[in-house]
């Protein structure tokens, strides 16, 4: 039975989630591995870590931070969320990654 109430806990956050396939399963287990995701990105932000270089090496790379930005773009889809009324004044991220990539 808790697994039935997560599932649908699930769903009621994620009105807009892909249905799962044969080849592709967008259960719970994956919906947690996506939030684990933006969690590890927040922890390095408040802890000061860089973003913008490719893992271990001193390359600079918004790669890693373009990942994390698409993810967070997708969830917002999946929660029916509209991304630009929410970030609206806030979001400059392009505009920053602009300037990292000029460096």
């Amino acid at each position: 039975m808790p697994g039935i109430i997560i599932e649908l806990q699930v769903e009621y956050f994620f009105p807009n989630k892909p249905t799962s396939t044969p080849g592709m399963q967008y259960n719970n287990t994956f919906v947690f591995n996506q939030l684990t995701e933006i969690n590890e990105i927040m922890n390095r932000i408040a802890h000061h870590e860089p973003i913008c270089f490719q893992p271990r090496q001193s390359i600079i790379s918004c790669s890693y931070l373009d990942q994390k930005y698409n993810l967070i773009e997708m969830l917002f889809q999946w929660m029916d969320i509209d991304r630009a009324a929410l970030l609206y004044g806030l979001d400059h991220i392009q505009e920053i990654k602009s300037k990292i990539n000029s460096l």
